[in-house]
């Protein structure tokens, strides 16, 4: 009779091999898994240094720090309660933190008022998204027509739904409306999941071809088209800009090619001239 391994059990197996030295070590890189540290978190709840390190990581997943703020020791509550960070990022670890049995009686009204704080901030974070989430919903069910007088006259939230419409004349009539701001057109070159020709429109555009911000947007982009990115007057970006892009391994070959010859002529440009003695 056969039984089946979870990812669980193997992780589990794997974590009671590990030395300290070593389990820090993975804490801290860059490569583990928010479901890793969850694991670590709860199988290393008595290591001060071990859980410090795991609520220091940025994947660090809210459900992970709720179980160390609800059961962790007192140098572990202190160190979640000193981090205006954490707390804020959900009133559940504040709620969370009220269950330890070490938390100080002095600190629980700071942290009951944080949490109605917290608390009061989502809700209206929640209210905005179901807002907006309707308002798609409207959009949506719109003719053509509408659709295109609402590019046209709509508001900035109505814009950013529009240039994303599967119809390209919508999306590109959201670029053309004289109510759209330099702000919005920065937001809009970053997006990857707009029409190639909404990301030509605005970098054709010559009055955002000299705005920096749209310009190394697009060229950041992968879904710019090739010919948009190396008309952008790329020898005007600096050396680091320029490095960024040659680094860059999610745009266009060509692109990040043309920025390493650039880097490279003026390597040789700056360099003294050969000669003899």
């Amino acid at each position: 009779m056969g039984f089946e391994v979870t990812e669980e059990a193997i992780i589990e197996k794997v974590l009671q091999d590990l030395p300290q030295d070593r389990v820090l070590t993975l804490v801290r890189s860059q490569q583990v898994t928010e479901k890793l540290l969850d694991s670590i978190a709860r199988r290393f709840l008595g290591d001060e240094e071990v859980c410090r390190a795991v609520l220091e990581h940025p994947k660090v997943l809210v459900e992970t720090i709720c179980y160390l703020a609800e059961h962790g020791s007192p140098p572990i509550v202190g160190s979640i309660t000193r981090s205006r960070a954490l707390l804020e990022r959900s009133s559940k670890i504040c709620g969370a933190l009220l269950a330890n049995p070490y938390l100080g009686s002095g600190i629980k009204d700071v942290i009951e008022k944080l949490m109605g704080a917290i608390s009061q901030r989502e809700a209206g974070e929640q209210e905005k998204k179901e807002k907006k989430v309707d308002l798609y919903r409207m959009i949506k069910e719109l003719s053509t027509g509408q659709r295109l007088a609402l590019a046209k006259k709509g508001n900035k939230e109505v814009r950013m739904i529009l240039v994303r419409d599967a119809n390209e004349t919508i999306a590109l009539e959201v670029i053309a409306s004289p109510r759209i701001t330099d702000a919005e057109i920065v937001q809009i070159s970053q997006m990857q999941d707009v029409s190639e020709k909404v990301l030509r429109a605005i970098g054709s555009n010559r009055k955002y071809r000299f705005n920096k911000a749209v310009v190394l947007n697009l060229l950041h982009n992968p879904k710019t088209p090739v010919a948009i990115s190396l008309g952008l007057g790329m020898p005007r970006l600096s050396d680091r800009e320029l490095s960024g892009l040659a680094k860059n391994r999610n745009i266009p070959t060509v692109v990040s090619r043309a920025a390493h010859a650039i880097l490279d002529k003026r390597k040789k440009a700056s360099q003294p001239p050969g000669g003899g003695h």
